[in-house]
C-alpha cells in the first residue's frame, strides 16, 4: 500500500514537472538552447555545447526597468523567480506594463535565435500610454561557463568595438576550453559594461551603470556583463530595442557570430565615392564620344 502511494506521488510529480516544461518557452538550434521562465519571462538557462552559461553559482540572467534615475521605481525579474514587474508569458514572448512613478509603458519582449548562428536575439517593443517618460531598461548577466568545466566562477571581462559596435565579452581560459559570450547592440542608444558590478540589483547600481559603464579590460573577475538603454519617449510614441547574445567555443567564433548576425552593407568613404562617380562620368563621356565618331563617319560616307 505504501509503495503504491509512493508511486502515485511520483507520477503526479512527473506530470507537474512535465506540465511546467511544456509551459516554458524553449528555442534551440541543436547547439544553443534557451529556456524562458514561464512566471516572469527571465532567461532560465542558456545552454551552449552542453554548458549552461548563467546558472552555476548565483544565477544571474535578469531584466528590469526604472523610471529615469528614480531608484524607488527600480523593478527587476530575475532568473531565480523573484518578480517585481508583472508580466504575461506566452512561449518566448513576454508582455506587460511598467507603471512605477506614474508611468504607463507597455512592452512586448521577444526571444529568438538568429538563423544559422549561435546568437540569441532579444527584441523589445515599447508603447508609451502615459506622459513623456525617460525610462531605463536593462539586462544583467553573470556568465559562469567555466564552472562546469572544472574552473572557477570568474571570466575575463572586456568592452571593445567589434565591427563598429560596442560589445561586452566574458570568456574563460581553461586550456582547450575558451567558451565565450558577447552582448551587444547596433542601437546607438545602448550602454554596455563588463567586469563590474556582479549584477545590477538595485537603482543605485543601475544609475552607475548608465553614468559610468565599466570596462574590465580583459581582467579576470567573478562579475557580470550588462546591456541597456535610457531614453526619452514622448506620450503616445513607440520605440524598439534589440540586443544580441553571441556564443562561441572561443572568442573568435563568438565575435564572428555576432558580426555575421549584425552585418550591414559597407558605405563607401567620400574619396571612394568620388572615384566611383568619376568612373561613371568617364564611362558616360566615352559612350558620347563613340556615338559622335559614328555620326561623323556616317556623314562622310554620305557626302
Amino acid at each position: 500500500m505504501v509503495r503504491a502511494i509512493q508511486l502515485a506521488v511520483a507520477s503526479v510529480a512527473m506530470l507537474v514537472a512535465s506540465a511546467g516544461q511544456v509551459q516554458a518557452g524553449v528555442i534551440t538550434n541543436g547547439s544553443l538552447t534557451i529556456n524562458i521562465r514561464n512566471d516572469n519571462g527571465a532567461i532560465d538557462s542558456a545552454v551552449f555545447n552542453g554548458i549552461d552559461y548563467f546558472n552555476p553559482g548565483t544565477p544571474v540572467s535578469n531584466f528590469g526597468f526604472q523610471n529615469n534615475t528614480d531608484t524607488s521605481t527600480f523593478r527587476i525579474n530575475d532568473t531565480s523567480g523573484f518578480t517585481q514587474q508583472t508580466v504575461s508569458v506566452s512561449g518566448t514572448s513576454v508582455s506587460g506594463v511598467f507603471t512605477a512613478g506614474g508611468s504607463s509603458l507597455g512592452f512586448v519582449r521577444n526571444y529568438s535565435l538568429v538563423s544559422g548562428l549561435n546568437v540569441l536575439r532579444v527584441t523589445t517593443d515599447f508603447t508609451n500610454n502615459g506622459g513623456d517618460i525617460t525610462f531605463s531598461y536593462f539586462d544583467t548577466f553573470d556568465p559562469d561557463q567555466g564552472r562546469a568545466l572544472g574552473g572557477g566562477f570568474g571570466t575575463f571581462n572586456d568592452v571593445f568595438s567589434l565591427s563598429g559596435v560596442t560589445v561586452g565579452q566574458a570568456r574563460i581560459n581553461s586550456g582547450a576550453f575558451q567558451h565565450t559570450v558577447i552582448a551587444g547592440s547596433v542601437d546607438g542608444r545602448a550602454t554596455v559594461a563588463s567586469g563590474n558590478p556582479f549584477n545590477i540589483s538595485d537603482g543605485t547600481l543601475l544609475n552607475a551603470f548608465f553614468s559610468s559603464p565599466f570596462d574590465g579590460n580583459d581582467a579576470f573577475a567573478d562579475s557580470g556583463t550588462h546591456i541597456g538603454i535610457r531614453t526619452l519617449l514622448g506620450s503616445g510614441q513607440n520605440t524598439s530595442f534589440t540586443y544580441d547574445l553571441a556564443f562561441g567555443l572561443n572568442p573568435n567564433s563568438a565575435q564572428s557570430a555576432f558580426a555575421q548576425a549584425n552585418a550591414v552593407s559597407p558605405v563607401p568613404e567620400p574619396s571612394s565615392l568620388a572615384l566611383a562617380l568619376f568612373g561613371i562620368g568617364a564611362c558616360v563621356a566615352g559612350v558620347g564620344a563613340t556615338r559622335r565618331r559614328r555620326r561623323e563617319k556616317q556623314q562622310d560616307a554620305t557626302a
